[in-house]
């Protein structure tokens, strides 16, 4: 079997990495194969498991770029703002424009199935990945969370984590349904949809901050 250097091995790695975000993106998980990926790269599938134990482990390494490009852009948004509500909102938005806007998570979680990426993923592994995500949150949420006298102040990051997985997350997740009301009600000129996520987010972040 063919050795590699480390600067081979690094750009192999990479290019492997990015053809497979592109046919997982074009094709979805389950019609794109390992030697889809393999073969753009110049490598033999065979090859491809000196890089990854399996095909769901390349796309993990891919959903974690994903979410850290996702926390790079809430850091930012987060940035000198200190009111907790407009702190919270802001976190809110973009999380919830995170799932409209990034071509992966639609690809994957919205018009997929998430079981068809993870795959044969160990638990250990899967386990490993939602701790270290979940991390990169709450440094955010505690920050908010000290500057609050409302109920957010008391509660656990994790708490409101599935608070905002389990609404926001969800009402992206049911978009397509909501937007068939488009057009149907008076008043909401910017459409249903918009009119809900704004309607939710203003809501949350009001009633988690509001002083006692």
């Amino acid at each position: 079997m063919r050795g590699f250097s480390d600067d081979e091995r690094d750009r192999i790695r990479e290019e492997l990495i990015e053809t497979g975000r592109e046919l997982l993106l074009t094709y979805g998980p389950k019609k794109t194969t390992v030697a889809d990926i393999t073969d753009p790269v110049g490598i033999a599938k065979p090859t491809f498991y000196q890089f990854f134990d399996a095909k769901s482990d390349l796309y993990i390494v891919i959903l974690e770029r994903e979410l850290q490009e996702y926390m790079e852009t809430a850091r930012s948004e987060l940035e000198d703002v200190t009111d907790p509500q407009e702190a919270l909102k802001r976190l809110f938005w973009s999380y919830a424009e995170f799932g409209d806007g990034n071509k992966f998570i639609q690809q994957t979680v919205i018009r997929g199935n998430y079981q068809d990426v993870i795959g044969r993923t160990s638990s250990e592994q899967l386990d490993d990945f939602v701790r270290t995500e979940m991390a990169e949150f709450i440094p955010l949420i505690e920050d908010i969370q000290s500057r609050s006298d409302g109920p957010l102040s008391e509660m656990d990051p994790l708490t409101v984590l599935g608070i905002m997985g389990s609404s926001i997350g969800l009402l992206v997740l049911h978009k397509d349904e909501y937007e068939q009301y488009e057009g149907q009600f008076e008043g909401i000129e910017e459409g249903y949809y918009h009119h809900m996520q704004d309607t939710l987010i203003t809501t949350l972040a009001r009633g988690l901050t509001v002083e006692r």
